[in-house]
């Protein structure tokens, strides 16, 4: 069915996926997108990744953890705010879909006449 990358933000114990990335090729072209993702993520905020501090971790053969750190200096500020926010990047591979179906609108009641 096909290899995906996902990236999951993770925020106070809690984890969202952010993004599922679907990769053309097998695992290998999905581990080598997986990586790229990990070291070139923007953080959620920003929209330059080359001015963020980022450490990479391998936690496992098919997963990264990623932490981000932004720096930001708001008016009337004396110095400045950092930010640090966390990502999950993980190969997968899509093994089983199943469609929605949509809802139907309720059907009128008729009550005896």
């Amino acid at each position: 069915m096909g290899w995906y990358v996902l990236v999951e933000r993770v925020s106070y114990g809690e984890s969202e996926l952010v993004g599922k990335i679907p990769v053309e090729g097998g695992e290998e072209e999905a581990l080598a997108c997986a990586e790229e993702t990990a070291r070139t993520r923007r953080p959620r905020y920003s929209t330059d990744s080359r001015s963020c501090g980022r450490m990479v971790f391998r936690t496992s053969s098919t997963s990264w953890l990623v932490e981000l750190t932004t720096s930001s200096w708001d008016k009337g500020e004396k110095s400045p705010t950092t930010h640090t926010e966390h990502l999950n990047i993980r190969v997968a591979e899509l093994v089983h879909v199943q469609k929605l179906v949509p809802a139907q609108p309720p059907k009128k009641v008729r009550f005896g006449r």
